[in-house]
């Protein structure tokens, strides 16, 4: 039985992982920085899986773009996208999707639930993402700042908008096998 969970587990990642390639499709170029559906796609990963299905979603979606897949935003791949400008974004989504189905696997999933634990999981993804540009542009922290966390703040907002009515919109439909829980 245990085996089982384990492969379901792999399965609803993957699937998750094929959403989010699909969703960083989704590109509008915004300076060093672009505007993508990543983070939509990164929210209902969170807000549907539990912490563990998550954090296996998000590292099959960063191990094809390491091995070469075109998966990532602008169809970056490999070492030079995990370690380049966009580098603590990709890698802030582990954090995300860590806090915010962490927060959600001990709450009702309310529209209000959902959109605060969005929030908090998007907002440190994003505080990570503008650190990383102080290492990876040689950015003071303000321009970071300014560069990689301001000009996010109202898309990111309709984007936590989105990702609650979708989120909403499949639980009504659908009975995720392990949505919820601590696997």
């Amino acid at each position: 039985m245990n085996s089982n969970k384990s492969l379901l587990s792999w399965i609803l990642a993957s699937q998750f992982a094929a959403i989010l390639v699909v969703c960083s499709k989704l590109t509008i170029p915004l300076g060093p920085i672009p505007l993508t559906g990543q983070t939509l796609a990164v929210g209902i990963i969170a807000s549907l899986l539990t912490v563990r299905t998550g954090q296996k979603a998000i590292f099959l979606y960063l191990l094809l773009g390491l091995i070469g897949l075109p998966v990532f935003a602008g169809s970056s791949t490999s070492l030079a996208a995990l370690l380049g400008p966009t580098a603590g974004y990709l890698w802030g989504f582990f954090v995300y999707v860590t806090l915010t189905a962490w927060w959600l696997r001990q709450r009702v999933k309310t529209p209000i639930t959902l959109f605060c634990a969005n929030l908090f999981g998007s907002v440190v993804q994003l505080a990570m993402g503008s650190l990383w540009l102080t290492i990876s542009n040689q950015l003071s922290l303000t321009n970071a700042f300014l560069t990689g966390f301001v000009p996010f703040v109202i898309p990111g907002l309709i984007k936590l908008v989105m990702v609650v009515a979708v989120v909403q919109l499949i639980s009504q439909r659908v009975s995720l096998p392990l949505g919820s829980g601590t696997h």
